[in-house]
């Protein structure tokens, strides 16, 4: 099966572009180290806690994510719906669409 190189999607036989980036199709992808991910910001929420319910949406479609905060009530034992300061997640570049579209669905639903 083919796969993109910049999105990382796998397409079914007889593909030779991505249909969403336009690259050109490989046979094997290249392993990735966290270091080399370019990660831009995905959207601000209103809380770590809704932070952390997106990053784990994310997770479990192989979407590798970072929250970033200055917001101290990560060490407390639990947190609430909203924060004073701003909580922000990141995703990989060649992700953003997909992950864009999972934050839309999650967020309907809240």
């Amino acid at each position: 099966m083919p796969f993109c190189p910049n999105c990382r999607a796998e397409y079914q036989e007889g593909l030779k572009k991505c249909p969403d980036c336009e690259a050109d199709l490989v046979d094997e992808l290249q392993e990735q180290s966290p270091q080399s991910i370019n990660y831009v910001l995905l959207r601000t929420l209103p809380s770590r806690l809704y932070a952390e319910m997106l990053q784990e949406a994310l997770k479990k479609e192989g979407i590798p994510s970072i929250i970033k905060s200055d917001d101290i009530a990560i060490t407390f034992p639990s947190y609430g719906t909203t924060s004073a300061v701003p909580v922000s997640i990141w995703v990989p570049k060649e992700d953003v669409k997909r992950s864009e579209q999972i934050a839309n669905q999650m967020m309907d639903h809240i």
